[in-house]
């Protein structure tokens, strides 16, 4: 009986502890590790939106080779669901897109086997010249009086070295891509004649920042102050000739302006009419990126036996102090047909 009673005692001092313990225990678990990956972020996006792509990168799907995957719904859609069964390493489950924008990818995953549970899957995606850092995480809640294992389980360390190591493989994945040609639209316009009030000069491209800032904001001041003009549209560049080999082009800042049927002479500025047929692309991104639609350009005009022109045009329509987003700036280029 003395024998039967301490094994009740202590049957009981372990019901007690587990029941404190369900209560000191966390139930909320949060996970998250990052990559910093040299691409650009739609490039890294697809990777990891697509179930077809992500599979390749995923830490688990070498741990049983033979494990049966399928997928039900549109790949990359809302809804698309991922479904694995493998061996007691990979087990039962999974995973369905629920949404997504260009900087974060939700999921929800449900474990079946070797025990149930759910987690709430995202991706963060932040891009900074030209390199995209991606954030990996989940979180989960573990009801009581499951989430004791908690306690005896390091979360962090076991699911954190697999995400690493995913995070890992999707670097390389993505790194090793070439990353893939860009294509413009490239149409035929009839450009307005214009009237630009420019300054021309023969720099290098190192000096042209400077040079922009310097006269185009001279000659804003100058044409605001004129009550008989009027300014008749955003800042433009006009190229006469671009020598990449010595890094030297020869470029005029210019603003188009209107004084109707009055002349006026501007002091150390020059009066340029500009119009006719011209190729033009409209492009989106960063000046530093600027390059891309015109190397686009040389290839058309090489392509359909056209002469290079001699006048090329950059329209920024978009001002950089009012809009963060690089994204958004426009600038039109106009490629004038030889006369």
């Amino acid at each position: 009986m003395k024998a039967l009673k301490i094994i009740g005692i202590t049957v009981l001092i372990l019901i007690l502890a587990v029941a404190v313990l369900t209560f000191v225990a966390p139930t909320d678990f949060k996970l998250e590790r990052s990559v910093e990956i040299n691409a650009q972020k739609e490039t890294v996006h697809k990777h990891l939106l697509y179930f077809e792509k992500s599979n390749k990168w995923s830490p688990w799907a070498e741990l049983d080779p033979d494990q049966k995957t399928w997928l039900e719904g549109e790949d990359g859609s809302i809804g698309a669901t991922f479904f694995w069964e493998g061996n007691e390493d990979v087990g039962k489950g999974k995973q369905e897109l629920i949404a997504f924008t260009d900087d974060k990818i939700e999921t929800i995953v449900t474990f079946i086997e070797p025990f149930e549970s759910v987690a709430n899957g995202y991706f963060l995606l932040n891009e900074t010249d030209d390199k995209t850092t991606v954030t990996w995480g989940f979180d989960s809640k573990m009801p009581r009086p499951f989430n004791i294992f908690g306690l005896f389980m390091d979360i962090s360390e076991s699911v954190g070295k697999d995400y690493e190591k995913g995070l890992a493989k999707l670097k390389e994945i993505v790194e090793s891509e070439k990353p893939a040609k860009k294509e413009y639209a490239i149409e035929t316009v009839n450009f307005e004649e214009k009237t630009f009030l420019t300054h021309r000069e023969k720099i290098s491209f190192s000096e042209m920042e400077a040079f922009y800032g310097k006269h185009l904001g001279a000659m804003f001041g100058m044409l605001s102050q004129n009550k008989d003009v009027q300014i008749a549209g955003q800042p433009c560049g006009i190229y006469y000739d671009w020598d990449e080999e010595n890094q030297m082009t020869d470029v005029a800042a210019a603003i188009p302006y209107n004084s109707g049927d009055k002349s006026f002479k501007f002091d150390n500025y020059t009066t340029v009419k500009l119009g006719g047929e011209a190729l033009k692309i409209a492009y989106y991104g960063d000046y530093e990126n600027l390059a891309e639609p015109h190397m686009a350009m040389d290839e058309y005009l090489k392509n359909n036996n056209l002469p290079m022109s001699h006048i090329v045009l950059e329209e920024y329509i978009t001002d950089p102090t009012t809009e963060a987003d690089t994204t958004k700036w426009l600038t039109n280029i106009y490629y004038f047909a030889e006369k």
